[in-house]
């Protein structure tokens, strides 16, 4: 069994060399801020790219400045350091135009020492003038790669330059993808809710270091098991995801982005709750995040035995996120069925999302897990046949009155599901602008009561059938 994930590729460099300009011009959008004022990203992006010959992530690092908005030398080689730990390729980007600074050299001086290959590259040549080329040579890197990411010139050639690096360096495409056997879970959460004591407790043994200190876990680990009845699963744990302006340009970044990266991985992500806390604007974020990169969602509450001591002792909670937990009683059941109400108060945007509640410190409850992500894993896989999907369509569509557009009503010709994991659904219709989105929810709705789809994202997308009709002939 192999299971591998995409390389990572960073633009580095000082600030305002053009690496926002790069990243989207590769991306293809324009997800990246872009302007003539250094220091202008704030918080690293980073999206997929599929070439010809290997995929990969690409980065688009922030340039580091200080207050007065002057380089700081320290601080970028800092940032180098790290993304030469961490990254599998650096692309070194300056500006092609403008003489050689003391950042550029510290960047290069460090690049030398390092084992991570990297890229040389100037931007900013709109005419690929191969002189200025010559005279940046001097850094001792070699003959930088002349490109103008605003203009797109020589693009493919820096394409093919880093495909060329990642195919040399064993990435080959492809490799990500993994035994159909084994069942993903990535442990996902903010920092110190729990992720590696529920590892530890599940797997039976300390094999992730468990600390009080938040942020103790800097790198996603990956540990294989097999339960009693010989499911193979492959449990990652995570350092903790924090909010973008609470992420430092740092390890904190690192973390982030290799947890990120695991989601990807990931079949299901099983989001931990501190009970203490509640749910906070972080972890709302942190389940939007799996929702969108279509995973399987098993929110689980962890310390809801501290949670019962509070409330044994009439104290609220340390963040004072839920309202009258004082007055919840001692009574584990009823307490769980009072956090259940409260979690889809605060949850309304997954409503099918299942929930369970442990102790990953004592580990009551903890193999519940199991049993919860392989249905899970079964939902996300599932196919329903088109021909009972059309059957089905008058109950889908009975209890909702027709939609309109002025005076044209949409109907839906017939339906398909097209994917799995996660199942996606597509309608066929005579008017695509008589159906709002909200017409769209309520059949996703009208689907899980009909299907079950429990624990997993599904998309519903409106087509044109006429469309449809013209590439048959």
């Amino acid at each position: 069994m192999k299971i591998d994930t995409l390389p990572l590729v960073a633009i580095v460099g000082r600030p305002n060399v053009g690496k926002s300009t790069l990243f989207n011009a590769m991306v293809g959008e324009r997800k990246s801020i872009v302007s003539d004022i250094s220091g202008t990203t704030r918080d690293t992006l980073m999206d997929k790219i599929y070439g010809a010959t290997a995929d990969y992530w690409l980065l688009d690092t922030a340039g580091l400045t200080n207050a007065k908005g002057e380089a700081l030398e320290e601080e970028i080689q800092k940032q180098v350091k790290i993304s030469c730990e961490q990254a599998d390729l650096i692309l070194f980007l300056l500006d092609g135009t403008q003489e050689l600074t003391s950042d550029d050299r510290a960047v290069a001086d460090r690049l030398r020492k390092s084992k991570t290959p990297f890229l040389f590259v100037a931007n900013k040549v709109d005419d690929g003038d191969e002189t200025r080329a010559m005279d940046l040579a001097e850094l001792g890197l070699g003959m930088p790669l002349v490109i103008s990411a605003k203009n797109y010139t020589n693009m493919w050639d820096l394409q093919e330059a880093i495909e060329g690096s990642l195919t040399k360096a064993g990435f080959e495409k492809g490799e990500e993808v993994p035994s159909d056997d084994i069942l993903r879970l990535a442990i996902v959460g903010r920092p110190n809710v729990g992720k590696s004591s529920l590892i530890n407790q599940l797997t039976g043994s300390e094999r992730v270091v468990v600390s009080n200190v938040a942020g103790t876990t800097r790198d996603s680990i990956d540990v294989a098991y097999t339960d009693e009845a010989g499911q193979d699963y492959l449990l990652i744990d995570t350092a903790g995801l924090r909010r973008p302006g609470k992420v430092g340009r740092d390890l904190e970044f690192w973390s982030s982005v290799r947890t990120r990266r695991s989601m990807e991985r990931a079949d299901v992500c099983v989001i931990l709750i501190d009970a203490l806390d509640g749910v906070t604007r972080q972890d709302m974020s942190i389940i939007g995040e799996v929702i969108e990169a279509g995973k399987g969602v098993l929110i689980c509450v962890n310390k809801l035995d501290l949670l019962q001591e509070k409330s044994r002792a009439e104290e609220e909670t340390d963040e004072r996120e839920i309202p009258g937990v004082t007055d919840w009683g001692e009574d584990l059941d009823k307490m769980r069925h009072k956090y259940e109400d409260y979690m889809i108060k605060k949850l309304p945007f997954c409503p099918w999302a299942k929930f369970l509640f442990f102790s990953a410190k004592t580990g009551r409850a903890v193999n519940d897990i199991f049993p919860a992500v392989g249905v899970i894993g079964v939902e996300r896989k599932k196919r329903i046949a088109t021909a009972e999907l059309n059957r089905s369509l008058p109950d889908l569509t009975s209890g909702h009155v027709d939609p309109s557009i002025g005076t044209k009503r949409g109907k839906i010709k017939y339906v398909s599901q097209v994917d799995s994991a996660p199942p996606k659904f597509l309608f066929f219709v005579n008017n695509i602008e008589a159906f709002h989105f909200s017409y769209q929810r309520y059949l996703e709705n009208k689907l899980r009561e009909k299907f079950g789809f429990e624990g997993t994202p599904i998309t519903v997308e409106m087509r044109d059938a006429r469309e449809n009709m013209k590439k048959k002939y």
